[in-house]
């Protein structure tokens, strides 16, 4: 009976009785040489254009590695065999790689992006996505933004804020518990005392409602 082969891996099953006295080298290198490919292996190489992974029974080949390690290129796109797998993939091409098996759903990886892809039925990939729920942590360790879809911290706001403000700000050193207030040409630091000459509309206003508290109390004394 003849050996046969795993889907995902291509590794040898060898039949009872088969491979007399070379057995153990088939195993060696037609099992255990490509386990460690598929757990430690890598394809590293530049890509521009598009890259078909070569896929081989019981011998070493590029799909069976866990990593696609895109080194330079402009991008482009990598078809890997229609079987359930997992890539690490690191794009340090100046495009895009997308990673497919030429049908279904495929998983794109940005210009300078490392992440992981899977395909659970050999027909799609999907890629890893960061949650954009966060339960109330707080993200910290965020660098200074170069784009304009980067985040930023709350120190980068506040800073960018005055300096663009330079010279219409006033400065926050030794304002602390003031109120930012303007007379309308200039902005300074101050404790504002509300009056009634703030409120513009505060005389009309009154003069509405007293007016109409006094229609009222005229219809509760004729009623009476």
């Amino acid at each position: 009976m003849p050996s046969s082969y795993t889907s995902s891996f291509r590794l040898n099953i060898q039949a009872p009785g088969d491979n007399l006295n070379t057995w153990g080298t088939i195993l060696n290198n037609g099992v255990f040489q490509l386990l460690e490919d598929a757990l430690a292996g890598a394809v590293t190489q530049a890509l521009s254009g598009s890259l078909t992974l070569s896929s081989v029974n019981g011998a070493t080949d590029q799909a069976r590695c866990l990593a696609l390690n895109i080194t330079s290129g402009t991008g482009g796109t990598i078809t890997a065999p229609g079987v359930k797998k997992l890539y690490f993939v690191r794009n340090a091409a100046s495009g895009a790689v997308i990673v497919t098996t030429g049908a279904g759903a495929t998983a794109s990886f940005a210009a300078g992006e490392v992440g992981f892809c899977y395909s659970p039925d050999g027909i799609n990939f999907y890629r890893t996505t960061v949650t954009t729920a966060f339960g109330g942590a707080i993200l910290t360790g965020v660098g200074t933004p170069s784009a304009a879809t980067d985040a930023a911290t709350k120190g980068y706001v506040d800073g960018v804020a005055f300096t663009m403000a330079a010279g219409a700000l006033p400065g926050q050193g030794g304002n602390a518990g003031k109120a930012l207030i303007t007379d309308g040409t200039t902005a300074s630091w101050g404790i504002p005392v509300l009056t009634t000459s703030n409120l513009t509309d505060y005389a009309s206003d009154q003069a509405a409602k007293t007016a109409t508290a006094t229609k009222l109390a005229i219809a509760f004394a004729a009623a009476l």
